[in-house]
């Protein structure tokens, strides 16, 4: 079995556990236009910022746009995304199925660059906090670093007492393979949520993922080979 390959898997949170892509990406085009930026549709933010850390995208919204937009706009997001919470539907079929499969043979834990109480609201929603705890969710806050850097999953294995190398990263956006593969860890792409699957298993394999694969049985069969 290739269980034996490893010993951890880190999960990322937002379009991989929870299907909460169309919900962030809303919340920050309202947030956006809001301050008066028009352009940014939520198709426009999931194509550009898809992955990043709020601190990325408001580097480059400073440098782009208006030196002057202020570190509260996170706050805004973040309270947005909260309240679009309380009514939303995030499942992702077969996910919670996966994780308890993955939780009977590896250690497993989440590193996510989402706004850490937002990440934590999610998974409490989506009922993974059977499987997660406080102590094995790691978000972007506890690093120097978001993804693409390698720090945040090199920290968690560090933190799970694992080594790198028998780590499995699973990722949905070109930025956290990125940051897997700069951790020397191997890294698996999910497309179940995309909108374009094809399109989004070229950006995988193009940033270093080795398998893609659009439903997580797909992964489960590909862990008991």
């Amino acid at each position: 079995m290739t269980t034996d390959q490893y010993d951890l898997i880190i999960f990322d949170c937002d379009g991989t556990l929870v299907n909460s892509e169309e919900l962030n990406n809303t919340c920050c085009s309202n947030v956006l236009i809001d301050f008066g930026l028009k352009e940014y549709t939520p198709q426009k933010c999931l194509d550009d910022f898809t992955g990043k850390s709020w601190n990325d995208i408001l580097a480059f919204l400073r440098k782009n746009h208006d030196e002057t937009i202020p570190s509260s706009i996170i706050d805004d997001y973040v309270t947005h995304v909260k309240d679009a919470l309380k009514t939303a539907d995030l499942s992702i079929d077969g996910a919670e199925k996966f994780v308890e499969f993955c939780n009977n043979h590896f250690k497993i834990c989440v590193g996510s660059n989402g706004e850490r109480s937002n990440v934590l609201q999610e998974l409490e929603l989506q009922h993974f906090m059977d499987y997660f705890d406080e102590q094995t969710i790691f978000t972007k806050i506890q690093v120097k670093n978001a993804k693409p850097a390698p720090d945040l999953f090199l920290y968690a294995a560090e933190k799970m007492n694992v080594e790198p190398a028998r780590c499995l990263v699973i990722e949905d956006s070109p930025t956290g393979v990125k940051a897997g593969v700069a951790a020397s860890m191997d890294v698996w792409g999910f497309t179940g949520v995309a909108h374009d699957k094809k399109h989004a298993e070229s950006r995988l394999k193009q940033a270093g993922a080795t398998h893609i694969f659009d439903d997580f049985i797909h992964m489960e069969d590909m862990l008991k080979l």
